[in-house]
């Protein structure tokens, strides 16, 4: 990960050297990207009560800090090193920053550990952070969660809200302390209210998904649009998603559009992913295949499954692009690669039915078994037809044993809300099919459900549905027929909730 500079620190070394040792310096944290970190210039601007550029200074420390403001580093270095001036811990700070990215000196992390250890034990606030940080990830030091706990208790005393946030982490996840979820959301709030984005986007989403505390979706709306003020892309794609819903807010499609936007042009792949679902579907929005077709282009780059799986739906139904099943049948590989359910349930269909592929009913009912297994309803459903349709493709057992199979699948489906199982499974019962009984009334039943199913769809939203096979009884394999995959993002991914700091 280190290329002989030290890394870690990029981000956060950029601090306030103050000219007085009495004051602490503080890690601001106005602009953070993605992942909660503080996009700033790799050298660390002074903000102190300075003296005239005209005045001389007094001491070797305040010259070396002077010419630490302007950037000449190795100029600095010099004052900064002199016996007097190594006492101070702003100075001893500023010399953990250049060692820490080799500003005027060759990058040495265990240099820069030593400095930000004399300053943190002269009570430097920053310097405490720095040290905890080395401490957590072993940078110039060996690895050492308890320390990094401790250090960065002495540090949130300050009311850093960066050491806040770190030490709700550290207790979320049980490191260097015993895991508490209600210790740690403690710290979350208190570096939230401090300005931590990285912070109120976790706050946001304890509230949006019940975690520790009662779910409050207007609750979480609050911190997910603090963070997002400050460019948090979670929070961006998580406030959409809020307007997209309804969710503790009044439904705003265009608005949701927007935060996408915000979220999607800074490269964070979900809300990519979200937002060419919206100019897929015409969801607050001109529908414009073409550029859904771009954002889930972007998504898919970075890896983002779902919009591998809208990728192959675009290329299948043409739109915003030819018409091209074997392009289709690569992007639903591609997902299905990653374990992508309906990605793996498509790829059957497409083997089924020879699209882009060479018809293989065998392999596609192996990728129906395999999406069947994760608890795809389309998947399940394909798979009790296909044992219905060709019994002698999966097994060599006779008609009894295929006819279960088919049952069992067909309820796995229904219990999962397909409504097609729902209808299958009344004709199972109205005419005795598969080895059961006539049984009018749990006929009846699962044509109620079925009915109720096909209205609440209904009255959602019909979808475009891919290209079926010629009819059949049952009717034909299912799973293509369903709209684009949309990503529910009420918190952040895992990759940026793993360290901010980073």
């Amino acid at each position: 990960m280190q290329t002989g500079l030290f890394r870690p620190f990029r981000h956060l070394a950029a601090i306030v050297l103050i000219a007085s040792a009495l004051l602490p310096l503080h890690a601001e944290v106005n602009g953070q990207n993605p992942s909660g970190t503080t996009d700033t210039e790799k050298s660390a601007p002074l903000s102190a009560t300075q003296k005239p550029a005209s005045e001389t200074p007094v001491s070797p420390a305040e010259e070396g800090i002077r010419l630490y403001q302007k950037r000449q580093y190795a100029k600095a270095l010099p004052y900064l090193m002199a016996p007097d001036a190594q006492k101070d811990p702003l100075v001893q700070t500023a010399l953990g920053n250049m060692f820490s990215m080799g500003l005027g000196v060759d990058a040495d992390p265990g240099k820069a550990f030593d400095w930000y250890r004399k300053a943190a034990q002269q009570g430097h606030p920053v310097a405490q952070l720095y040290t905890a940080y080395s401490w957590e990830k072993g940078f110039g030091t060996a690895k050492n969660s308890r320390e990094a706990f401790k250090w960065y208790q002495k540090a949130a005393r300050s009311g850093l809200p960066d050491a806040c946030y770190k030490l709700g982490y550290l207790s979320e996840k049980g490191t260097g302390t015993r895991a508490s979820l209600k210790q740690a959301l403690e710290w979350y709030r208190k570096a939230a209210e401090g300005g931590n984005a990285a912070a109120q986007t976790r706050l946001g989403r304890a509230y949006s998904e019940g975690e520790g505390v009662r779910r409050d979706y207007l609750e979480a709306a609050r911190w997910f649009y603090r963070a997002a003020e400050q460019g948090n892309v979670q929070s961006q794609t998580a406030l959409a998603w809020l307007y997209e819903t309804g969710f503790g807010v009044g439904k705003d499609e265009p608005r949701a559009a927007r935060w996408y936007t915000k979220a999607a042009q800074q490269g964070y792949a979900p809300a990519q992913n979200n937002l060419g679902y919206l100019y897929d579907s015409g969801t607050g929005v001109m529908q414009d295949f073409a550029t859904a077709r771009k954002w889930y282009e972007a998504a898919a780059a970075q890896g983002n499954v779902s919009a591998m799986v809208n990728l192959g739906q675009l290329h299948y139904l043409g739109h915003g692009t030819p018409q091209n099943y074997a392009r289709a049948a690569e992007w639903f590989a591609k997902a299905a690669e990653k374990g992508h359910p309906r990605a793996i349930n498509n790829l059957g269909m497409a083997y089924l039915d020879g699209m882009g592929v060479e018809m293989d009913r065998k392999k596609a009912g192996q990728y129906f078994i395999r999406a069947a297994k994760l608890g795809n309803a389309h998947a399940q459903y394909n798979l009790a037809t296909l044992y219905v349709q060709h019994p002698d493709v999966l097994t060599a057992a006779g008609r009894t044993k295929t006819d279960a199979l088919a049952l069992q699948w067909f309820r796995k489906s229904a219990a999962n809300g397909h409504p097609a199982a729902m209808e299958y499974l009344a004709d199972v019962y109205r005419y005795g099919k598969l080895g059961q009984r006539k049984n009018p009334k749990l006929a009846e039943s699962w044509q109620k459900k079925a009915d109720a199913m096909l209205e609440k769809e209904k009255a959602a939203q019909a979808v475009l549905p891919l290209p079926q096979g010629s009819p059949s009884t049952p009717p034909a394999p299912s799973g293509t027929t369903d709209g684009p995959a949309k990503e529910k993002t009420a918190g952040p991914a895992d990759k940026y909730d793993e360290d901010w700091l980073k």
